[in-house]
């Protein structure tokens, strides 16, 4: 069993979604969740911090399948975080193929 199959961490993501915008249109939205088994670990906020200011808490979360983009929602350790940019996909072989996202916490 690969390291990646046995997270020990469980996410669950709120993917985007069109969602109705009450104006006969559809504007971005969370989408219905889905929790999976992930592990989450730090990251360096040195390339995202501002000069002068505190740097937020960021974590790379790798998983099999991570069903996130840009702007999704992510709950995890009882926290709310956002996903920094387009999730990494490395492919390769079905053993080495996984997803990274950075999440960062929400203010």
């Amino acid at each position: 069993m690969s390291l990646l199959d046995s997270g020990p961490e469980l996410v669950t993501v709120y993917p985007l979604a069109a969602v109705d915008d009450g104006y006969g249109g559809t504007k971005p939205g969370a989408g219905q969740p889905v929790t999976i088994r992930a592990r989450v670990l730090p990251s360096t906020t040195e390339e995202s911090a501002v000069p002068g200011y505190v740097a937020g808490a960021e974590y790379r979360v790798y998983a099999r399948s991570l069903p996130a983009g840009p702007w999704s929602r992510v709950e995890w350790a009882g926290e709310v975080w956002a996903v920094v940019g387009e999730p990494l996909h490395f492919g390769g072989s079905r053993r080495l193929s996984h997803d990274v996202a950075t999440i960062r916490k929400r203010g």
